[in-house]
């Protein structure tokens, strides 16, 4: 059942989809909200009417379509959930999972594992959508997967299947494939550097490098934030960006929230970053943005996270220098940091990561570098 707000004399009114013998018809029940300052209550009676209807009605519901389910089931979390994390799901299911199963035109009570499997393994072999050959990555997978559990969860949470069919169903693998990140080691790192030298991302790179920080990170870096008497920085608020750029408060985990020393090759750069600053805004007058952001462009305008990750990628291609993602940076640190001989404990903390698992399981990458190092420590240890 899908369901939506509706304006009429001043008043929010819950409008309902209800389907019965086969068609749809529309069921119009008043909040006795006024509009002003309701809207969100307003939704909240909206989900718990579209939420009672359906338990009610749980042997016609059984009916509706996997597809057709899977878009109430969005629209119910529009404003249940912070607006990137909606726009994700909203992406991940109108473009891929509702064409998929609406072209299948399986109930829900018809779906199985198999079905699931299936389209796994339909999306990994041959899912992109923009033209080029090949499916989509483990990790975009990942995103869908946790859409269509959910789904299906809730659906057995009303009794309208009698299990998630789609809950032990494994995730596709590439045998023998190794990891797609690229991990940079101190001599590669300075010569990406170099290949921005003069240009106005250069700063911010320098930074992403040192501390290893997520884009959204790096973004939402704040003069705020930075304590020049004490050389601490913080790490506290970001920006994102999925259809709409989000500015918040929060970090992506709560161990992201965290605190630096600033390093004298960075306070330095800052210092510079921030005269600059200082000669744009006479620069430029009643036209400069006013902001407290670190990283912008001349004029005071924030970069969009997107810009950031094609003007990178332009520059290195530019300059022919092997493909890598703007989060391969982050890689680069933790991977510099291990050849430096740090434990996985240090690491986790540099970068924030929310438990040491995910140090272990994707950043521990031992470099050319290590390995050669290695080699050298084990020469002449053992005698025939």
């Amino acid at each position: 059942m899908t369901g939506s707000i509706q304006v009429k004399n001043d008043t929010y009114y819950a409008v309902l989809n209800l389907k019965e013998g086969g068609k749809y018809k529309q069921k119009w029940v008043s909040t006795k909200l006024n509009t002003k300052g309701n809207k969100r209550r307003a939704n909240e009676i909206l989900n718990e009417l579209i939420a009672e209807y359906e338990m009610e009605e749980p042997v016609a519901n059984n009916d509706i379509l996997f597809s057709d389910y899977l878009m109430q089931w969005l629209e119910k979390k529009k404003d249940k959930v912070e607006i990137i994390t909606f726009e994700g799901y909203k992406t991940q299911a109108e473009k891929h999972i509702f064409p998929y199963f609406q072209k299948k035109k399986l109930n829900l009570s018809e779906i199985k594992p198999s079905h699931i499997a299936d389209y796994y393994e339909n999306k990994f072999r041959s899912g992109r959508l923009d033209g080029k050959k090949g499916g989509l990555s483990i990790r975009t997978i990942k995103m869908q997967s946790f859409i269509i559990k959910s789904v299906l969860e809730e659906a057995a949470f009303y009794e309208l299947i009698l299990r998630n069919p789609a809950a032990k169903v494994p995730l596709p693998k590439k045998e023998d494939e190794e990891s797609k990140g690229v991990f940079l080691d101190a001599k590669e790192a300075n010569d990406v550097l170099k290949l921005f030298r003069d240009h106005h991302l250069q700063p911010l790179i320098y930074m992403t490098l040192y501390y290893g920080l997520r884009r959204s990170e790096v973004l939402g870096l704040k003069w705020s934030a930075i304590d020049f008497e004490n050389d601490i920085v913080e790490i506290r608020h970001t920006v994102v960006k999925n259809l709409t750029i989000v500015a918040k408060d929060k970090t992506k985990t709560a161990a992201g929230k965290r605190k630096y020393a600033l390093l004298p090759e960075i306070k330095n750069v800052l210092i510079d970053l921030r005269k600059k600053i200082s000669d744009n805004r006479n620069t430029f007058g009643n036209t400069y943005t006013a902001t407290d952001y670190v990283f912008t462009w001349p004029d005071g305008r924030l970069y969009r996270p997107d810009y950031i990750t094609k003007e990178f990628q332009k520059v290195l291609a530019k300059n022919n220098f092997p493909e890598m993602r703007f989060h391969d940076l982050r890689h680069s640190c933790a991977s510099i940091l291990y050849d430096k001989g740090w434990e996985l404990k240090d690491v986790q903390t540099w970068l924030g990561h929310a438990d040491i698992e995910t140090t272990a399981n994707v950043y521990t990458h031992i470099s050319n570098t290590r390995k050669n190092n290695m080699a050298k420590n084990i020469e002449n240890t053992f005698s025939l």
